[in-house]
């Protein structure tokens, strides 16, 4: 019987040996809910996938809704976050359920270690981004044609898809500022008003291309005909409950932008390849094709917009009565007469 203990202690050292690495990938560390990878930020809801990461059976907090049952340690599972202990909400072999750690990291790399029964994974270094939204250029934008904006907000606070509403101008839940050499910059004056933030979107027929979405195009806004550096700004507001006041939600850095000289050749073959273009969908239409048009103001542009006047879509043909207001008005008595331009404000 004096054996059994040192046996047992044997018998569990073996096993304690014999038990997998966990192993898992930085792009398996991702947002609850996210089939892809993205920035973390600190306090996120977040998946870890990946093989050995804990017991066969599994186990889970005693309320996964209520984060204060959620534990360090689960079935002998932990995860380290930049040397921290996380929260644990479920562990299984596959996948870990958990709350990072609030600590103020961003734009940087942090190590995330998972240590199963005393067996620690390999470092695996994640980013972590912004805790706002950050600005950029899908592609090299030119003065006098179509320049979208990128918009990336943070994960679990939204996501942009224009149009939202059928007057081309609108900016949907943000507000944009533009200074151009120190200069807050104007919107463009022939706008016959500014939409107020009314929280609906206008709904199409069916899903934005993702290349389509996160973007906003500042021609339709700013008056961007002069090459240069731009700054831009993006900001989102909230009303305070019981009250009108509002407060900053969503704000991102003043964000320079380089908008390139252009060539008349070079606004021509532009235009021409738009002209070429199949007449697509509606949701290819408002989403990418007319916006684009409408950053050139002339007859040619004007010409490749009427049909669409008349199109048996009304959020069609409602956007392109809005979008008349960026022509002349002797250009639209000579091309479409007897159209006037949509103007009237929606509350």
């Amino acid at each position: 019987m004096t054996r059994l203990p040192a046996i047992l202690a044997t018998l569990s050292c073996a096993f304690a040996f014999s038990q997998p690495v966990p192993r898992f990938r930085a792009e398996d560390v991702r947002p609850h809910g996210s089939a892809e990878p993205h920035p973390l930020l600190p306090g996120l809801l977040t998946w870890i996938f990946g093989a050995d990461l804990a017991d066969a059976h599994g186990c889970t907090a005693k309320n996964a809704s209520d984060p204060a049952t959620y534990k360090t340690e689960l079935c002998g599972t932990r995860v380290l976050v930049g040397g921290i202990e996380a929260r644990l909400i479920a562990v299984m072999p596959g996948q870990i359920n958990l709350v990072l750690p609030v600590q103020p990291w961003a734009n940087e790399m942090v190590d995330v270690q998972v240590v199963r029964q005393g067996k620690a994974s390999a470092v695996v270094p994640v980013h972590f981004g912004d805790n706002r939204p950050v600005l950029s250029l899908p592609e090299s934008a030119f003065a006098g044609m179509p320049v979208w904006l990128r918009v990336e907000k943070p994960w679990g606070k939204g996501w942009l898809r224009y149009p939202f509403h059928t007057e081309p101008w609108g900016t949907g839940p943000g507000v944009l500022e533009v200074r151009s050499q120190g200069r807050d910059l104007p919107m463009l004056s022939l706008l016959p008003f500014v939409l107020p933030d009314i929280g609906r979107t206008v709904g199409l027929p069916g899903e934005v291309p993702p290349k389509y979405l996160h973007r906003l195009p500042l021609h339709l806004v700013y008056p961007l005909d002069r090459p240069g550096t731009y700054e831009f700004r993006y900001t989102e507001y909230r009303f305070l409950p019981l009250s009108r006041e509002r407060e900053i939600h969503l704000q991102s850095a003043w964000t320079p932008i380089e908008i390139q000289p252009d060539t008349p050749a070079q606004r021509r073959a532009w235009l021409e390849r738009l002209a070429a273009a199949p007449r697509l969908d509606t949701v290819e239409l408002l989403s990418n094709f007319l916006p684009s048009l409408l950053a050139q103001r002339d007859e040619p542009a004007l010409r490749l917009l009427a049909p669409y006047l008349d199109s048996r879509d009304p959020l069609v043909r409602s956007y392109a009565a809005y979008a008349l207001n960026y022509f002349d008005g002797k250009l639209l008595q000579r091309v479409v007469p007897g159209r006037k331009p949509l103007r009237n404000v929606r509350i």
